[in-house]
């Protein structure tokens, strides 16, 4: 091994724990590894200019130019459209309403990004597993992975297919088609539609499930502030002597006194009038704190006694967006409060507990926050698009007159794209046609943008280039080309959908993508066998995790709604994780072949 190998295999080791420990955005971790391309590019041959292609890539204007479709989609209100079609066809059967979500979520995600098709259809399953009294965790984890499985269709369906089409033609490959890996996209769908409908469907959890919105979260733990107000009964006992824990059902995690944490174990401090308290507790016992005699949320008492008549203000949980503004922030510097006129009580990140003031609390995408706040700031809360409500969304002024004109524009493009038009071409067109017709305004373009993802794409990107530059993909590919001498193809076709759908469940899909797609290629070369079928088994592996619900978006914006633990994506995703890194490779083998193509 090269001092260049190890020094690339460094910077991939480095980047992948990056991602994995979550600490930074993960735009600014792409971003950051561009930076150090540029410094160390020279020693790897990257040009400066090779360092900061992915801004220029075709893969990073197409994702682009895909959100931009999705969001007009949205702003039109077909997908509402289709799922009021949902709600007549599913009744009252559990099963036909998982079939209708599969065929609504479905049919859009082959098309458009799942991501939003997700975003929009959370508020109406809940609605109706809450009508028909079935936990809605019985029908969200099922949302999220009918949308990942139809995202393989075609090659718009994820951001993934699109950047992998890229890699591949920027090495010379071939750009796929439209519909080229459609039937294998088909078979892959139908055996996860198959094992979700008859398997999967009773591995999922049963959540209680309430008639009222505040009644379906009661369940749910979050963080929270409690401050002991002057005059407190409080004042004077210990924290064992309150009974916190036995008479009030609050757990206490953490005291805090003029901005100082005190000491452990917390039931021999006494309590003072003004100390904040870190409590665990569930929605009911959030609202009853109004009525416990000396105690307060803390974040509604910096508001002043008005904010305090919460008989005038009303409740409601949303997940961070995707083009949230609030991602990488905190409350307090984002000055939530005179924005949004409405006060974040509680949170929950991924089901994990912080202790951290609440102020303080980095926020990402998928964080659940429990807000309160007047009506008319709810109403506002509902129609922004950098939230996800877990309520049914009040009626809203699409523009539904323009469906009819979306519709023909973006079947134009996927028409276009089938007859050879490059998918560049093709969506940025769409998009600018868009605009003029109306259909998304100037003004929405920004906010329909993933541009943590476009800044992730155009992050890294070069580093793929200094892993092949530097040879490192030609070394795993000939680690991989050995164990062909004792494996059929179609058994190192598995290896690599293996190690993908691994590391897709710690870092960015498209990140996996970005690294494997060069030592998919080199090891095709190695063997003799045609690259693409190894950039198809990258490409399903990284649009197909199941098994965690930080692994792919979808299952993060479903976690908070469904009330899901971390294993329960392990029951039943893995299974389905496991099932296709069998059947997918034999699929591929079987419709792709491995001859020449």
């Amino acid at each position: 091994m090269t001092l260049e190998i190890a020094l690339a295999f460094a910077l991939l080791f480095i980047t992948l724990v990056a991602f994995a420990l979550d600490l930074f955005p993960i735009d600014f971790i792409a971003f950051s590894v561009m930076a150090v391309v540029l410094v160390v590019g020279p020693y790897f041959g990257v040009s400066p200019e090779e360092a900061i292609s992915g801004f220029s890539n075709p893969a990073t204007i197409t994702v682009l130019a895909m959100f931009i479709i999705s969001g007009a989609i949205s702003r039109t209100g077909a997908v509402n459209l289709l799922a009021r079609r949902m709600v007549l066809f599913a009744r009252r059967s559990e099963r036909r309403l998982l079939v209708a979500i599969m065929g609504v979520v479905g049919g859009i995600s082959a098309f458009i990004n799942n991501t939003a098709a997700v975003a929009i259809l959370i508020p109406t399953v809940i609605t109706m597993a809450r009508k028909r009294r079935i936990a809605p965790s019985k029908l969200l984890i099922p949302l999220s992975y009918f949308s990942q499985l139809a995202g393989v269709i075609t090659l718009i369906g994820t951001s993934t297919n699109v950047l992998a089409s890229a890699l591949a033609d920027q090495a010379g490959i071939g750009a796929f088609g439209m519909f080229e890996f459609a039937p294998i996209g088909l078979l892959i769908f139908l055996t996860g539609a198959g094992y979700l409908l008859f398997f999967g469907y009773k591995l999922l959890p049963v959540r209680p499930a309430g008639t009222r919105f505040e009644e379906t979260y009661r369940v749910k733990e979050y963080l929270s502030e409690v401050v002991i107000l002057e005059g407190s009964p409080l004042v004077g006992t210990t924290l064992a002597e309150s009974r916190f824990r036995t008479d009030f059902d609050i757990h206490v995690l953490e005291i805090l006194r003029n901005g100082r944490k005190l000491g452990h174990p917390l039931a021999n401090n006494v309590l003072q009038a003004g100390d904040i308290l870190f409590v665990k507790a569930n929605t009911e016992q959030l609202l009853k704190i109004k009525d416990i005699e000396g105690l307060a949320i803390e974040p509604e008492l910096r508001f002043g006694p008005n904010y305090l008549d919460t008989e005038k203000r009303g409740l409601m949980e949303v997940i961070i967006g995707p083009n949230s503004e609030l991602i990488g922030g905190t409350l307090k510097s984002t000055n939530f409060h005179r924005h949004y006129y409405c006060t974040v009580i509680a949170i929950r990140k991924h089901g994990e507990l912080i202790r951290e003031r609440l102020g303080d609390v980095p926020l990402h995408f998928g964080d659940t926050l429990l807000l309160r706040g007047a009506k008319f700031a709810l109403e506002e809360i509902k129609r922004n698009p950098g939230f996800i409500v877990t309520e049914e969304v009040q009626p809203e002024v699409y523009r539904t007159e323009k469906i009819p004109t979306v519709l023909a524009i973006v079947g134009l493009m996927i028409l276009a794209a089938a007859l050879g038009v490059p998918i560049l071409v093709a969506a940025v067109a769409a998009c600018v046609l868009l605009v003029l017709t109306g259909c998304l305004q100037v003004t929405e373009l920004h906010e329909s943008i993933r541009w943590d993802v476009i800044f992730l794409l155009a992050g890294v990107i070069p580093l793929g280039l200094v892993l092949e530059r530097s040879g490192g993909a030609h070394l795993l590919a000939e680690l991989a080309a050995q164990s062909a001498s004792v494996l059929p193809p179609v058994a190192v076709l598995g290896i690599f959908y293996f190690i993908t759908m691994v590391l897709t469940g710690v870092i960015s899909n498209n990140a996996a993508v970005v690294m494997l797609v060069p030592v998919g290629i080199e090891t095709a070369s190695a063997l003799g066998l045609p690259p693409k079928v190894f950039i198809l088994a990258i490409m399903f592996a990284a649009s197909s995790s199941f098994y965690s619900p930080v692994g792919y978006q979808t299952n993060a914006m479903v976690f908070g709604p469904g009330g899901y633990k971390f294993i329960d994506f392990v029951k039943v995703g893995l299974p389905l994780n496991l099932i296709l890194a069998v059947l997918t490779p034999i699929y591929i083998y079987l419709v792709w072949g491995m001859g020449a193509r």
